[in-house]
């Protein structure tokens, strides 16, 4: 009988436990994750801290779920080391795990920005997410509806989506602008004058703010400028832990190196999800791609090679975000670091359409305000279409 590790518990392990059932009823299988709950919906977030759907709505599966697929599931349990040459996890609690395979799905920590006043917020957890809610109700009960976010990632974007449908008078501090890996400046100036074009303050600066208030945060001062603020929405990227892998002697760069098996460099280890940092076949370079579906179809492919079969991971992925009613889709590779060069071909009426070429071959588009064009392009990289 195979045993089958996971750690990490989100989309992609899941993923990969499910399938790994389907195609082995006799195989143990073990799932070791550090949050309580069991899966949940990260994508619907947002709608939860808004309301607009309840908590229970979020689960994707039951306690009950792992147990019917005899799947043991460590939950509220962290792995602390992994002994790649005898083929165990050890876990907080203190137990050793034996493997045949071990499979990482540990995703990305946000960025903290290492005040922990009352009213600073992140939305990377269902628990982190509680706490926002609870803020927002305290706000609203108070009539202290002045709130700030920092950053100009996905999360900054959702945040800003949730303090607008509250209605709070809400400012923006952005050290270095919207996407800003991604996007142009111009495309990145369309965004600013959306945003404010809502009613919302933009501050720009690289200085870190100064919190005020003593155990509540009452306001934040920067760039001489003295900001209310009963809450500060932090969005200000995410980050992979490493460490633990690194000691066990699997190689790792801006995440766990894999190739497009999602093979690390130690035998029968695997890895996959945002902490993945696989060979990229869709766009020809090896990269982190942290989103919903990539994770999925990454939990799909790599239980096949787990199981010994040899599935190559080719995917092109995208994702899209709403700031303040505008639209805005990134698909497959938009680092502006590794395109040869940008096309930026339309620029109008809260609209433009960038594209990513690598000698010559579409590799990535990033869309603002129109995304109409969406599957096309995705198709044009899918076929590595050369653009003259």
């Amino acid at each position: 009988m195979t045993a089958f590790v996971i750690i990490g518990g989100g989309i992609a392990g899941v993923t990969a436990a499910e399938e790994l059932r389907k195609l082995d009823a006799e195989a143990s299988i073990s799932i070791i994750e550090r949050e309580d709950e069991p899966l949940y919906s990260k994508v619907l977030l947002p709608k939860y801290a808004t309301s607009e759907i309840n908590r229970e709505k979020l689960f994707l599966k039951k306690p009950e779920w792992y147990a019917k697929h005899h799947i043991e599931w460590f939950s509220g349990v962290e792995a602390i080391k992994i002994d790649a040459i005898n083929k165990f996890v050890e876990t907080s609690e203190g137990r050793e795990i034996p493997f045949d395979k071990l499979l990482i799905t540990t995703g990305l920590d946000v960025n903290l920005l290492g005040d922990d006043k009352k009213g600073v917020a992140y939305l990377r957890t269902l628990g982190d997410t509680d706490h926002l809610k609870e803020l927002i109700a305290e706000a609203k009960a108070t009539g202290k509806n002045t709130v700030a976010v920092m950053g100009g990632s996905f999360i900054a974007m959702e945040l800003i989506n949730i303090f607008r449908h509250f209605g709070f008078d809400t400012t923006v501090l952005l050290r270095g602008g919207f996407w800003s890996k991604s996007l142009s400046p111009e495309s990145q100036a369309i965004l600013r004058t959306h945003i404010e074009s809502q009613g919302m303050k933009i501050i720009e600066s690289k200085e870190i703010p100064e919190l005020t208030g003593d155990m509540h945060l009452e306001g934040l001062k920067i760039e001489g400028k003295e900001i209310p603020a009963t809450i500060l929405g932090v969005g200000i990227g995410l980050h992979p832990d490493l460490e633990l892998f690194k000691s066990a002697g699997i190689e790792c760069g801006a995440g766990i190196l894999a190739n497009e098996y999602l093979e690390t460099n130690q035998q029968d280890i695997f890895v996959a999800g945002d902490v993945a940092e696989f060979m990229d076949l869709s766009v020809g370079r090896r990269r982190v791609s942290a989103n919903w579906m990539n994770a999925i179809m990454q939990g799909r492919v790599v239980a096949q090679n787990m199981m010994g079969n040899r599935v190559a991971f080719e995917l092109v992925t995208s994702y899209s975000a709403w700031l303040a009613g505008l639209s805005v889709v990134f698909i497959g590779d938009t680092s502006r670091e590794h395109a040869t060069e940008v096309r930026q071909t339309v620029l109008e009426n809260e609209k433009a359409e960038e594209l990513f070429l690598r000698n010559g071959i579409l590799v990535g588009a990033a869309l603002v305000g129109d995304i109409s064009r969406r599957q096309e392009l995705t198709d044009m990289i899918k076929n590595k279409t050369s653009i003259l």
